[in-house]
């Protein structure tokens, strides 16, 4: 059986979709509970759904971010299995069922994730690799963007068209499908990781255990991919930024995190925007100077 727990905050639409798609006939029978925790919406997304006998809906009065939320989820999950799902993916009818049945036939593999696919059809880029302090040099830089196969980016695994099935570092946690007793072994996400690595964070701790993570490109799923930050470009920046300062000031030494810390906030910008203007988009430079402004104020408020 499979718990899955999905995260929602402002998603419109696609909550509905996404859990039309969950308790189709096959999967349904596969499914233990349905936890969707609620970050406080101001939209409607969370009425539009149909009442189901295996779904629990938890309504937060604040948004307590993308980790917090999760671990609400993940507490109450009692199923050998755990999937957590972004509100605008949708499943197939045999998702569940393949996923059960590959990690029952393969033991060893403690995370699995699948292709995910576009609004066209495309194959997104979905899982990352362990970041190293000079990797993120490259991406500040923009090296990373134009020959991404000889300056690996620091996380997304853009060198590999994701065609093929391999062992990973990180899935995306738009899709985890997990066995239950990893909480055991590390523990839940960081919650100081308000939304962004904190996926990443989880799966370094998992390997440092010794578990592993897989994908698997013969199970697929269909995923938006403009879910519930894309109106907040400016916020997404901030809290990208800080996530991946976060995460450098927690798994590198000082020496590391200095240089992590040089390249996203002194050279980024720059070459941020440099590559902005060439493209003549002059809406996203404002939104970029606004996400930066966040994160001095941030930092100078010492959160």
């Amino acid at each position: 059986m499979t718990d899955i727990v999905i995260v929602n905050w402002n998603s419109g639409d696609y909550l509905s979709k996404c859990l039309k798609s969950v308790f189709s006939k096959l999967n349904e029978k596969l499914i233990g509970k349905v936890f969707v925790i609620d970050n406080d919406s101001s939209d409607v997304s969370v009425k539009k759904i149909d009442k189901h006998d295996k779904l629990i809906i938890i309504k937060n009065q604040e948004n307590r971010g993308f980790s917090k939320a999760s671990n609400q989820g993940f507490k109450l999950c009692i199923s050998h299995y755990v999937l957590l799902l972004n509100p605008d993916t949708q499943i197939t009818d045999t998702t569940i069922q393949d996923c059960e049945s590959f990690m029952d036939a393969h033991q060893e593999i403690d995370i699995l994730g699948c292709s995910l696919l576009d609004d066209n059809g495309n194959i997104s880029l979905s899982c990352a690799r362990f970041p190293t302090p000079i990797r993120f040099f490259y991406d500040a830089l923009g090296l990373s963007k134009i020959a991404p196969k000889i300056f690996k980016p620091a996380l997304l695994m853009a060198d590999w068209d994701h065609k093929t099935s391999r062992y990973v570092d990180q899935v995306m946690g738009a899709f985890m499908f997990m066995r239950n007793s990893i909480f055991e072994k590390v523990g839940y996400f960081d919650e100081r990781f308000f939304v962004y690595c904190e996926e990443l964070d989880f799966s370094k701790r998992l390997a440092e255990h010794g578990g592993k993570s897989y994908f698997n490109s013969n199970i697929s799923i269909s995923h938006s991919g403009q879910g519930t930050t894309h109106s907040v470009k400016a916020f997404r920046l901030f809290l990208n930024l800080r996530s991946k300062l976060q995460y450098s000031q927690k798994h590198f030494r000082y020496g590391g995190y200095a240089v992590v810390w040089f390249s996203l906030c002194i050279i980024e910008p720059f070459t941020r925007t440099g590559f902005l203007l060439l493209k003549g988009n002059f809406k996203e430079i404002k939104e970029t100077v606004e996400g930066y402004k966040l994160l001095i104020k941030n930092r100078s408020s010492g959160n």
